[in-house]
């Protein structure tokens, strides 16, 4: 691998030290839909945290909405306050089976969300950055087990492999987390093989650093997950990328091959990087 420093790359990467990333609370959805006003339309939006407040307004899509705040969430106008009158002549059934849709938002049901003319993307509420919450973990190239892919590629960290991360093969990776123990781990793979279950991104009692995943080599050949991090430890970066002793910096393509170790790894590249030999072209049965 190449060890030169590209400028371009280079600057991108200390750039992110000064950046900072605000993330927006998950919503109790099922706490401000009472089984009284079962049909209703829910939206969520990044960087939108709306109230619990069940006070209904209609949009002009003919939808309602459980508030004036999630309504702007899903960039609606107003047409009036209160329940839409129209609203029993959709057909949909009241029941409370939420879906989310491609587009980001949360509906009570999937025909709720046809009738918006929206595919679903996946059972269960939206998360907060409008992911599906449905559980198919995947393991990051950050050291962190992630509910499903859309959650990683919502952090933009590329994708190693599906499945939960290995506490005994953890990557040699600083993209440190905060323990509930008070004692900072370099990624959160390690945190989990010591017993951690809750904690935070970032450095204990530092001034913390943006969670975009952009990997640098420091010269003590340890790979950081940005500038900012090799900065708080006083580490000059060497080149731009994860470090040769991890492998290749590998493309997001997803080309999924099976490893000998029976993962599904997402391009030959990753399994490479894991030092796994390949079982054959495709996910794992199973997968």
């Amino acid at each position: 691998m190449k060890k030169e420093i590209r400028n371009g790359f280079l600057t991108i990467a200390l750039l992110i030290s000064l950046t900072t990333v605000a993330v927006a609370g998950e919503v109790d959805l099922q706490s401000i839909f009472p089984p009284s006003t079962a049909r209703l339309l829910l939206a969520q939006e990044n960087e939108i945290a709306c109230t619990m407040q069940f006070d209904p307004v209609c949009g002009v899509d003919g939808q309602t909405y459980s508030n004036e705040c999630v309504a702007g969430a899903a960039g609606m106008e107003i047409a009036n306050a209160g329940i839409c009158a129209d609203e029993g002549a959709s057909g949909c059934p009241e029941l409370f089976d939420p879906v989310c849709g491609e587009d980001g938002n949360t509906y009570i049901n999937d025909c709720f969300a046809g009738k918006s003319q929206v595919s679903v993307a996946g059972l269960g509420a939206c998360t907060a950055n409008g992911c599906p919450s449905y559980l198919d973990p995947v393991c990051g190239m950050n050291g962190r087990t992630f509910v499903n892919r859309c959650e990683a590629e919502a952090d933009r960290i590329l994708v190693q492999r599906k499945g939960a991360c290995d506490v005994d093969n953890c990557p040699q990776v600083f993209s440190p987390v905060c323990g509930e123990d008070g004692v900072t781990y370099d990624n959160a793979c390690f945190g989990e093989k010591a017993g951690i279950t809750n904690f935070t991104e970032g450095l204990c009692n530092v001034r913390s650093c943006p969670r975009i995943f952009v990997p640098v080599c420091g010269i003590d050949g340890m790979t950081y997950g940005n500038a900012c991090f090799s900065e708080r430890r006083g580490i000059s970066i060497e080149y731009a990328g994860v470090c040769e002793s991890l492998g290749e910096n590998c493309p997001s393509d997803y080309l999924p091959v099976c490893g000998m170790d029976h993962e599904t790894y997402d391009n030959e590249c990753q399994l490479d990087n894991a030092r796994v030999q390949k079982l054959y072209a495709g996910a794992c049965a199973g997968s």
